[in-house]
């Protein structure tokens, strides 16, 4: 038998991945499943992206590219940021990636070297921690779990865990799995801060049109301009435009990092998608009706569940300012049903509801329950009122 390399062994399976394909081979069982543990919008591409990915294929644009992306797709980002964020980057400080999942791939790989040290938030997005281990990075965990305020995104809780080892600090706002926003006031002091170390900060901003305030997205890039040389951004088309099977990220960072990651794309996947980075120009230049729309659901969705886990009792969580998930502590049934922990607890909801969600030691914090909202408002009540009558059945 082959031995495999010690590099891959040390990184685990993406379980939220593990749940799709049980939620499949469920379903060609013909059952009825309650999914709250997508990870991905319900609702459809629109249609202009759509056709512009057919008029891509009708007009042959089908052959390789630019391996950091096309020059019509920079530009569309470009001015995205622009008008958002009063930031434009230029084109040798983008990278466009077949997701942005790879990515932070790149970037880890491409900024760390084995034994530094990578700062990740806590709780996580299941693939930060299995990334940085790929590299041989080390690990540290700035704890949004025990504070004072559940979720609440400082900059203190990175600061504390500075070290000259500290390579690169990874912020994930709005936090996939929390859906907690770093404030412009924290976001500054952080980025200034590693900034003052030459310590490489890089923002997750994928779900950051999917907001519930009415508060602007704080821009890291125009909150302190000077920090612009140890300052990265990666994000995504995945979420807020619904495109999730049409593998689409971008990261916007340093040139001489966005080139390092280029190399590495060159001998990995050479470039994204051509039909998809052309379906990504008609996104970023397109009408957000539909996602004003989408966004308009989520939050009713949210109120729904908050409501839904008041009347519950017993559940502890904070109220999501973007994404469209609840992280919420269910400590108190998983001992009341006389499970182990929260991936037992899961597994019975599953077995005995037909019901999925996601266990919260994928995400660095046991007997939490990661719920996604990402699913009809008719499946949310039905899945709700068997996860209300299993949890108060004694």
């Amino acid at each position: 038998m082959i031995k495999l390399s010690e590099r891959v062994g040390a990184i685990s399976g993406s379980p939220t991945l593990k749940l799709v394909q049980i939620k499949n081979q469920l379903q060609a069982k013909g059952l009825k499943i309650f999914d709250f543990g997508a990870g991905e919008p319900d609702f459809p591409t629109p249609e202009h992206i759509k056709n512009a990915g057919i008029t891509a294929i009708q007009k042959n644009f089908t052959k390789y590219t630019s391996t950091s992306g096309i020059v019509d797709l920079k530009k569309a980002i470009r001015e995205n940021y622009l008008k958002e964020q009063g930031f434009a980057p230029e084109d040798t400080e983008i990278i466009v990636s077949p997701g942005s999942k790879f990515g932070m791939f790149l970037l880890l790989q491409a900024a760390v070297d084995p034994g530094e040290e990578v700062i990740l938030p806590l709780p996580y997005w299941v693939s930060y921690p299995e990334i940085a281990k790929f590299g041989n990075a080390r690990i540290v965990h700035a704890d949004h779990i025990s504070g004072a305020e559940l979720f609440e995104l400082t900059a203190d809780s990175y600061i504390a865990r500075y070290s000259p080892l500290t390579k690169v600090v990874v912020v994930n706002s709005p936090s996939n799995p929390t859906g907690k926003i770093m404030n412009a006031a924290e976001l500054a002091k952080l980025v200034r801060f590693f900034y003052q170390k030459s310590v490489l900060t890089v923002i997750d901003d994928c779900y950051r049109k999917i907001m519930y305030s009415t508060e602007p997205y704080p821009s890291p890039f125009a909150l302190v301009p000077e920090a612009r040389d140890c300052l990265a951004v990666v994000s995504s088309l995945s979420k807020t435009y619904s495109m999730t099977g049409w593998r689409l990220g971008y990261t916007i960072a340093p040139q001489s990092l966005c080139a390092a990651m280029t190399k590495i794309q060159e001998h990995s996947t050479s470039n994204a998608s051509s039909i998809t980075q052309k379906a990504a120009v008609a996104a970023l230049n397109g009408p957000e009706d539909e996602i004003i729309a989408m966004v308009s659901e989520y939050r009713q969705r949210r109120d729904t569940i908050a409501r839904r886990f008041d009347k519950i009792g017993n559940i502890r969580y904070r109220l999501p300012d973007g994404a469209f998930y609840f992280f919420a502590d269910f400590g108190h049934f998983i001992r009341k049903k006389g499970k182990r922990n929260d991936q037992e607890f899961a597994m019975d909801i599953l077995e005995k509801l037909n019901v999925i969600v996601v266990p919260g030691s994928a995400f660095g914090a046991p007997n939490y329950l990661r719920i996604s909202f990402a699913t009809a408002m008719a499946d949310i009540e039905a899945g709700l009122d068997l996860l209300e009558k299993y949890l108060l059945t004694p």
